[in-house]
């Protein structure tokens, strides 16, 4: 956030924010690996990198802080994230 947060702070994020955790309540990743977790985190699916029009319109997602703060950031760098497996020692994928 740091050099953006003016951005973060604004009433406008706010309700914006508000808006996709009530519209996409569960986590995009942990839905996608067959897990049940309640989203925190309303992620810009492009990064804004301080542009105001995509910080605004550009489309977003709900995650947990864990995946936010972890493989959607080894993604932006152009990584692949770390495989996750289910209670039942299989990765979604697999299925």
């Amino acid at each position: 956030m740091g050099q953006h947060k003016h951005l973060y702070d604004s009433r406008r994020w706010r309700q914006m924010r508000s808006l996709q955790l009530s519209i996409e309540p569960l986590c995009r990743m942990c839905k996608a690996e067959g897990r049940v977790t309640a989203a925190t985190v309303a992620d810009h699916v492009t990064p804004h990198k301080g542009d105001e029009a995509l910080f605004f319109r550009g489309e977003l997602q709900s995650l947990c802080k864990r995946h936010h703060d972890s493989d959607k950031q080894i993604i932006e760098r152009g990584g692949t994230p770390r495989p996750t497996f289910g209670a039942d020692g299989t990765h979604p994928g697999w299925r």
